[in-house]
């Protein structure tokens, strides 16, 4: 009986070695216009002596990525990439030229090797790792950050290299190395460095209406036309409305 079972055990493996579900694999190359990559498995196979083989490189794997024929998103994969590897209970042949519903496929291989799909973003230790809760889309190179989503239910922030835009409540700002532009309920604020619009301004303002008038001859003097001192009093009001410091 210990024979039997032993007899029974070892055909069932050796039958289900080529029974695929899922394993990891990485790419080798990848078509972006296709959405087709050729696969390396990562695991080998254990032969019957012990040794281990290689599974072949898959060709012509379709690369998921979740969209629709109207809305998609898509991202660059690159050689080396990790990627999960899901295999389809019947043949795929049919699919992968005519997609749809009602499909009779002939083949009558299943869970085979070639019929396979990718998902990107399987990754045992390199990954990009989530600063904080809330949903990001991040694009590094060499550890440093290109661009980069993040969105919260309080927060959106958009980031590319040095420019940062961020909506938060009822502040909108966007901001760089040199300059920052703030939209604060119904008020603006545009800076560079130490110096702003504001500032520049009002400083204006403040010496044109303080400023002695000037005497040219005597006796004749020129003094400030009271329209024109009221019209920049009003401009300044209507400045301190819509601008902040």
């Amino acid at each position: 009986m210990d024979a039997l079972t032993q007899l029974l055990r070892e055909t069932m493996e050796y039958y289900l070695t080529d029974v695929h579900t899922a394993m990891p694999g990485v790419v080798t190359r990848y078509n972006a216009g296709a959405r087709r990559a050729e696969i390396q498995p990562s695991f080998k196979r254990k032969m019957p002596n012990g040794e281990y083989v290689g599974f072949p490189i898959i060709s012509d794997v379709p690369v998921l990525f979740f969209g629709t024929k109207r809305f998609t998103i898509h991202f660059p994969l690159e050689k080396g990439d990790e990627v999960l590897l899901l295999f389809s209970e019947r043949g795929t042949d049919t699919w992968k030229t005519n997609g749809g519903a009602g499909i009779e496929e002939s083949d009558p291989r299943r869970f085979d090797l070639q019929d396979c799909f990718a998902v990107p973003g399987l990754q045992p230790q390199k990954f990009i790792v989530a600063e904080k809760p809330g949903l990001q889309i991040t694009h590094k190179d060499n550890g440093n950050i290109i661009s980069q989503l993040f969105m919260a239910s309080d927060q959106i922030e958009l980031k590319h290299k040095k420019t940062i835009v961020d909506l938060k409540d009822n502040l909108l700002s966007a901001t760089n190395d040199k300059a920052s532009v703030r939209l604060n309920g119904d008020k603006v604020s545009v800076k560079n460095g130490s110096k702003s619009l504001h500032n520049i301004i009002t400083t204006l303002w403040r010496a044109m209406v303080t400023t002695a008038p000037i005497t040219l001859g005597s006796p004749a003097q020129h003094n400030w036309n009271p329209a024109i001192a009221q019209a920049i009093n009003t401009a300044m009001a209507d400045l301190g409305s819509l601008m902040e410091d």
